[in-house]
């Protein structure tokens, strides 16, 4: 397997996404494999919701992604995309989101991101947030 890491690019031509938590574009080396993670949501072992507060929730979700990933061999660092889907979405709740995940995720690099704003999610009554992710090894 490759040992070449996945790298990221933010073009000077396009404004600096950084202080927004992510990057323009996630490579992947030929040679590595692809992980494709459903959405992963604030819930405990038996699948009910952590909590209705927001933040509690975003927390709650990026330990379930973590999780996630150290059971396939993998970290952080290896999540080349993610797609976030926030339910009723606020300025106020992005915010939240890249406050804690900055404290919470602390790869080495940004990966490539997006934010979808949505009604509500399917995965439980009161779910605020679920994120997907792709990662490379």
């Amino acid at each position: 397997m490759s040992q070449l890491k996945n790298s990221f690019i933010n073009p000077e031509e396009v404004f600096n996404p950084g202080k927004y938590g992510f990057s323009h574009i996630g490579k992947i080396p030929e040679g590595k494999s692809l992980y494709y993670f459903s959405g992963q949501w604030a819930s405990d072992l038996s699948g009910q919701l952590v909590s209705v507060n927001y933040e509690e929730q975003v927390r709650q979700t990026v330990s379930n992604i973590k999780k996630a990933l150290a059971s396939a061999g993998l970290s952080i660092d290896d999540v080349v995309k993610q797609t976030v889907y926030i339910a009723d979405f606020s300025i106020e709740k992005k915010q939240i989101l890249i406050e804690v995940a900055s404290k919470e995720w602390r790869a080495e690099n940004l990966p490539a991101s997006s934010i979808v704003p949505v009604p509500l999610l399917a995965t439980a009554l009161n779910c605020l947030i679920e994120i997907e992710i792709i990662s490379a090894k």
